[in-house]
């Protein structure tokens, strides 16, 4: 069993491992390279079970993705990488694969060099560690002297490979494996193949176009969900909305964030003033300079909600208590977030009532209060005359069930009601009406409402299978990237259908109704 030889050491063959390839190969990994090996090799500290089936970098150009790939599958072709038991002190004892079989993988050929030119070159230079090892460098594959072993290249043009006992494979730049070249198949197939043997995938990733269901854009959405064994490493900057490519003095803060230690002026390699320079140049895209260089995903659509329009309407009043009100709920009760957001009926000002947000750090147990949303619901019914509630239910069905039979209307009928946001039409149509009526001027806002309008801002469109009566393809809303919620806008545009309901039934304020606490 693992006993750690100082406080908060993880029980991982990762520290031995960076150790190995900085002797091996002469390199000097920076402290964000070493501590992702840690988390590569993590182990679990009573078995000694490897903990990461499948790993994936997200960063800008340059900061060293590809070198990355190739000193793990040097590490992974006859270095201390697989778990051979506990030493007298209840470390961890690492040994080589007995039989390692390590690819390259990317959709053409031409990519495949990114790893492995800089492996053959570091190696070419070093024959010394080529003799010790038993290394034959070929051609276009790497080889083990006088025992099963190998490193090689695969393309998505090779055909299948299905049943091959990978042992560890690098995916190189997902963001443009797709469904059309063989990208996607080619995935699935390797990680079938690594996990025969045990094995396991490290992605090296770009930040992707949006809605366009690449490789890259499918792992981090496994990797929000927190699927066992999956680890996504990525840094985005805090507020990438305030980047103004035009703009050194925004960029700059934005550059010294996903770069980190790999900046120039941090001991690094890469000279920030230069991206600079790049990004600013008319021919560079400005997709493109987000993506590569900011470490920012776009969509491939448009967004969901004019966000220009948006801010112009943050003229908005708060309804005095006992106005006819509707709202609208949704969110995950787990890894993401929850609110409710309302909207006045007689004005169409919308506003967030509450919202419980997922913080960075939080314990893999973390979970939204219920106690909370519920107390938060009982103050929105005591203080406003509420015509209707729609919810998502999806996860809360209980709890909103619960809500529906204590919130009715004086002659009985519910003022809760369930509002599915996987109905492809009727979320399409929900969504396109919010849309439609931002544009027109019809919605307005609290001007300090941040948690709202930063939800509005994050959300992209999303083709749903569904049409309206004229056969016009509808949309629905989704993240533009891992950690941007839009939680808030779905509840928005909840809420905003059940005030078209409210307007077409009719409904009028109850006369009778006085404000109060409902304990």
């Amino acid at each position: 069993m693992f006993r750690p030889a100082w406080p908060g050491q993880v029980c991982s063959l990762g520290y031995a491992v960076g150790l190995f390839v900085e002797r091996d190969l002469g390199i000097q990994l920076t402290p964000e390279q070493q501590d992702r090996l840690i988390a590569y090799y993590q182990l679990d500290p009573v078995s000694g079970r490897r903990l990461v089936r499948r790993a994936a970098i997200r960063g800008p150009k340059g900061i060293g993705k590809s070198p990355e790939g190739a000193y793990v599958g040097y590490a992974e072709l006859v270095g201390p990488v697989v778990f051979a038991g506990w030493d007298e002190a209840g470390q961890p004892i690492g040994r080589p694969h007995h039989d390692p079989w390590i690819q390259v993988a990317a959709v053409s050929e031409d990519q495949t060099d990114n790893v492995l030119v800089w492996l053959f070159d570091t190696l070419n230079d070093r024959p010394e560690v080529c003799a010790e090892r038993g290394i034959d460098l070929g051609r276009t594959r790497i080889y083990l002297v006088g025992r099963p072993g190998r490193l090689e290249p695969v393309t998505a043009s090779a055909g299948s490979r299905e049943g091959q006992r990978v042992t560890f494979a690098v995916l190189d730049q997902t963001e443009s494996w797709f469904k059309s070249n063989g990208g996607v198949r080619l995935a699935d197939t390797i990680r079938r193949n690594v996990a025969k043997v045990g094995g396991w995938s490290l992605e090296l990733q770009n930040a992707p176009r949006l809605g366009e269901g690449s490789v890259a854009e499918l792992t981090a959405k496994a990797a929000e969900k927190r699927i066992p064994g999956v680890l996504f490493d990525s840094r985005e900057p805090p507020n990438p909305d305030s980047i103004d490519l035009s703009d050194p003095a925004t960029v700059r803060p934005a550059l010294e964030y996903v770069y980190g230690s790999a900046a120039k002026d941090r001991g690094g390699w890469v000279d920030l003033d230069r991206i600079i320079a790049e990004i600013q140049d008319p021919d560079t895209d400005p997709a493109d300079a987000f993506g590569y260089y900011c470490n920012v995903s776009r969509p491939s659509s448009d967004w969901a909600f004019d966000r220009a329009r948006w801010d112009q309407l943050a003229d908005g009043k708060l309804p005095a208590a006992g106005e006819l009100i509707v709202a609208g709920f949704d969110g995950a009760r787990f890894d993401d977030s929850v609110g409710i957001v309302c909207a006045d009926v007689a004005s169409g000002t919308v506003w967030t009532h509450a919202v419980w947000e997922r913080p960075d750090r939080a314990p893999d147990d973390w979970e939204v209060p219920e106690g909370e949303v519920t107390a938060a619901v009982d103050d929105m019914f005591g203080r406003w005359d509420v015509w209707r509630f729609y919810c998502d239910p999806f996860l809360w069905e209980s709890t909103i069930a619960a809500w529906e039979a204590k919130h009715r209307s004086r002659d009985g009928k519910p003022r809760v009601a369930a509002f599915w946001s996987n109905q492809w039409r009727q979320i399409g149509l929900a969504c396109r009406a919010f849309a439609s009526a931002i544009r027109a001027g019809e919605v307005h806002h609290l001007g300090d409402d941040e948690p709202l309008t930063r939800h509005i801002r994050n959300a992209v469109r999303r083709p749903v299978n569904a049409r309206d009566d004229e056969g016009r393809p509808l949309w629905s809303i989704t993240k533009p990237a891992p950690g941007r919620k839009i939680d808030l806008a779905m509840a928005a545009v909840l809420a905003w259908r059940a005030r078209n309901d409210a307007i077409a039934a009719g409904a009028k304020r109850t006369q009778v109704f006085v404000p109060r606490r409902i304990r």
